[in-house]
C-alpha cells in the first residue's frame, strides 16, 4: 500500500478540521468513556499518515510498515467505544477476542515465513493482521448495533466501514504478493488502495463523530425517560394518596394560607351538599363564620332544604414544601338558638348604615344588632308591637312594598324589597327564610340605608317598581 503526499495532506487537514469543529461545537460537554475511546481511535488513525507525510516531506528513508500498528489500535478502540455500554465482562471479552485474532494472524504469518520465504513480506503481514482485526471490529459493531436505539445508524455505518476496511486490507495483501511479479500493474494498484484506505479512514472519522453525538443524544433521551418515569411514578403515587384522602371517612378540607379551599373529602362534600369548592373560602360556603377559640371556628350552614345546621370547624396548620396549609375538620353541632343568635347577630359589627337581626316564625323580632336601634331610636321605644312589618311601617309609608315583601317571603326562601323612608332616602330590606331541625321557621334580616344621592348614582328603578306593585 503506497500513499500520495497530496492525498495524505488532504486527509490530515480534513480530519483536523472535523475534530476542531467537533470540539468547538461540544466544548462545554463533559467527556465520557465512549468519547475517550472514540477520540483514541481518531488520533491513532492519524499517526501513520502523519508519519508518512513527514517522512516524504523531509525525504527520510525508512520502513513505515510498523506504524500500521496504530491502525490496529484504532480498530480496537472503535470496538471498545461501541461496547462501552455493555457490562465490563463483555468489554474484556471483546478486547480479548480481538487480541486473540491478532495473535493468531501473527503466529500464522510467522509459521509461513520459513515456507514462503520472501513471498510473505512485512507489509503483507500488516495487511493480514489489520484484515483480521477489522473483521472482528465489524462483527463487534454488528453485534452491538441492536443495543443502541438512537446510535444504531452510526454503529451500523461503523460496521459497514470496518467490513470495507477488512476487504481493502485483504485486497492489499493479495496485491502485495503479486506486486514483485508485475511491477507495471502492481504499483498503481497499491497507490489506489492507499487513497482508498485514506478515504475509509476519513469516513471512519465522520462515523465516530456521529457516534459521539448520537451517544450523547441517547444519554439525554435515557435521562429524560428516567425523569419522565419518575415523574409518572410520583404522579401516580400522588393520585393514589389523593384518592385515599378523598375517600377518608371524615369531614375534612384543606385550605392554603389565604383560606382558599384546595381540597375536600367525599364525606365533607356530601355533608355540604356537593358544593363547588374551587377557589372558594369558608364565607362562600357558610352563611356565617365566627371564631370560637384557639383553632376553632363555628359556622352556620344552610342545607338545600333551607334547614340551618350549626358546625364546628377545627383547624390544624400543616407545613409542606415550605408552604403553610390548614386541615379543616367539620363537626356537626346540636342546634342551639343562642349559638345561632351569636353567629347571626351578636357577633356582627354592622356599619352605621346597616342593620342585622332575627325574626321568629311569627315575624316577631327575636334579636337585632346595634344598627337596628340606631335606625329606630327613639321611635321604637314608643311602638308597642314587636312584629317586623309594624316596625317597617313606622319607618316607611310604602304599604304596598311592605305587603309585597310579606307575601313574597311566604312562598320563596329569600325576598328583597326597597322602602322609601319618611325622613328621606331609602331602605333595602332582605329576608332569608331558614328552619330549625324541628321544622320551626325563623328569618334572617339584613337592611341597608341608601340616601337619595347614592340611589340616583346607582340609577336603580326603585320608584318604577313600587308604582308597578301598586
Amino acid at each position: 500500500m503506497k500513499f500520495d503526499n497530496a492525498s495524505v495532506l488532504f486527509f490530515l487537514l480534513a480530519s483536523g478540521a472535523l475534530l476542531a469543529l467537533e470540539l468547538l461545537r461540544h466544548r462545554a460537554r463533559p467527556w465520557e468513556p465512549g468519547d475517550r475511546h472514540a477520540g483514541l481511535a481518531a488520533l491513532a488513525m492519524l499517526i501513520h499518515p502523519f508519519a508518512w507525510w513527514i517522512a516524504d516531506s523531509l525525504a527520510l528513508k525508512g520502513d513505515l510498515t510498523a506504524f500500521f500498528a496504530f491502525d490496529l489500535i484504532a480498530a480496537c478502540a472503535i470496538a471498545t467505544a461501541i461496547a462501552v455500554d455493555v457490562p465490563v465482562g463483555k468489554r474484556v471479552t471483546t478486547i480479548a477476542i480481538l487480541g486473540t485474532l491478532a495473535a493468531v494472524a501473527l503466529a500464522t504469518g510467522a509459521l509461513q515465513l520459513p515456507l514462503q520465504g520472501i513471498g510473505i513480506t512485512a507489509p503483507l503481514m500488516a495487511s493480514v493482521v489489520l484484515c483480521t482485526i477489522f473483521i472482528g471490529t465489524a462483527a463487534e459493531c454488528a453485534r452491538n448495533a441492536r443495543l443502541h436505539s438512537i446510535a444504531q445508524g452510526p454503529v451500523s455505518l461503523l460496521a459497514l466501514l470496518s467490513s470495507l476496511a477488512a476487504a481493502l486490507q485483504l485486497l492489499t495483501g493479495m496485491l502485495s504478493m503479486t506486486a514483485q511479479a508485475n511491477d507495471v500493474y502492481g504499483a498503481p494498484l497499491l497507490a489506489a488502495t492507499g487513497v482508498a484506505w485514506l478515504l475509509i479512514k476519513l469516513l471512519l472519522f465522520i462515523a465516530l463523530l456521529k457516534l459521539s453525538s448520537a451517544r450523547h443524544a441517547e444519554l439525554s433521551d435515557r435521562v429524560s425517560r428516567q425523569l419522565v418515569a419518575k415523574a409518572n411514578a410520583a404522579t401516580n403515587d400522588l393520585l393514589v394518596v389523593t384518592q385515599a384522602f378523598y375517600q377518608l371517612p371524615g369531614n375534612a378540607m384543606v385550605t392554603d394560607d389565604g383560606g382558599r379551599i384546595l381540597f375536600a373529602t367525599a364525606q365533607a362534600r356530601r355533608l355540604l351538599a356537593y358544593p363547588e369548592t374551587k377557589d372558594c373560602v369558608l364565607e362562600d360556603l357558610f352563611l356565617a363564620v365566627q371564631p370560637s377559640g384557639h383553632q376553632l371556628v363555628r359556622a352556620l350552614f344552610e342545607k338545600p332544604d333551607h334547614q340551618a345546621e350549626l358546625m364546628q370547624i377545627r383547624m390544624t396548620r400543616v407545613e409542606c414544601g415550605g408552604q403553610g396549609y390548614h386541615l379543616l375538620q367539620l363537626e356537626a353541632l346540636a342546634f342551639d338558638y343562642g349559638m345561632l343568635r351569636g353567629l347571626l347577630v351578636d357577633s356582627r359589627n354592622d356599619a352605621p348604615h346597616e342593620a342585622t337581626g332575627l325574626l321568629d316564625h311569627h315575624f316577631a323580632i327575636a334579636a337585632m344588632a346595634d344598627g337596628w336601634f340606631r335606625l329606630l331610636d327613639p321611635i321604637d321605644r314608643y311602638a308597642a308591637s314587636g312584629v317586623f312589618w309594624d316596625k317597617l311601617r313606622i319607618l316607611s309609608g310604602s304599604d304596598s312594598e311592605i305587603a309585597h315583601l310579606e307575601n313574597s317571603i311566604t312562598s320563596v326562601s329569600e325576598a328583597q324589597g326597597w322602602l322609601r323612608l319618611r325622613t328621606g332616602g331609602g331602605l333595602s330590606v332582605t329576608l332569608r327564610k331558614l328552619q330549625t331541625p324541628d321544622y320551626k321557621l325563623f328569618y334572617r334580616v339584613q337592611m341597608t340605608l341608601v340616601d337619595d344621592v347614592l340611589q340616583a348614582s346607582a340609577n336603580a328603578p326603585c320608584t318604577d317598581n313600587r308604582e308597578s306593585l301598586r
